[in-house]
């Protein structure tokens, strides 16, 4: 993991902020000396896409309710005899050093590779627990399932929860540029370029 993220993740992150540090230089530069067009270029960019047209199907409630009694016999007994089997083999029979050794790997070296594991072991046993759980309540309880069911199967819609205000444009940068787009083409320009040129020593530090 550590290598991963030394060797792939932060040169990854080193390039792109080089790039966008020249991009961003570039329109800089262009506000100070074409700042008509960088203005127009500017003004185009700003579109705005409404999340509540994107996310519409998400909003929209759904059930995967099994209506008939035998259909929810069949689902109680495979998400039982799947649990149980899913217990047995996450808590008795996977040990996670143990397959490690079997796979050469030296958790102590990799020890967040080891807390990973075994968080998601752990995990996916409580997960299998309540599915056991599930199923004894929809063969012997389904009195208190359904009340449980009723008490949880409560949409929330996002419409609700957030502002409409959430939905209305704002560019009080945008307005900043334009009233100074010289001053601030100077500052992006600046800013930018001691971004990049950080970027670009370390790029050189890295293959020197």
């Amino acid at each position: 993991m550590l290598a991963l993220i030394e060797r792939v993740i932060i040169p990854a992150l080193v390039i792109f902020l080089l790039i966008g540090g020249i991009a961003s230089a570039a329109f800089g530069l262009a506000l100070v000396f074409r700042t008509e067009k960088a203005l127009a270029f500017m003004r185009s960019m700003n579109r705005w896409v409404s999340t509540r047209r994107g996310l519409r199907q998400a909003e929209m409630p759904r059930t995967v309710e099994v209506k008939s009694r035998r259909g929810r016999i069949l689902l109680a007994l495979f998400l039982l005899f799947g649990g149980v089997f899913a217990l047995y083999v996450l808590v008795l029979r996977l040990e996670i050093p143990r397959v490690a050794t079997v796979l050469d790997v030296n958790l102590q070296k990799w020890f967040l590779l080891g807390v990973v594991l075994q968080t998601m072991k752990w995990f996916l046993a409580l997960g299998s627990a309540l599915a056991v759980l599930v199923a004894v309540l929809i063969l012997f309880f389904p009195g208190r399932l359904a009340a449980l069911e009723e008490r949880l199967n409560r949409w929330y819609s996002t419409r609700h929860i957030l502002p409409s205000a959430g939905e209305a444009m704002r560019y009080p940068l945008d307005m900043i540029v334009e009233g100074a787009p010289r001053a601030a083409g100077w500052i992006i320009a600046a800013a930018s370029l001691a971004v990049a040129a950080a970027m670009a020593l370390l790029i050189a530090a890295r293959y020197a």
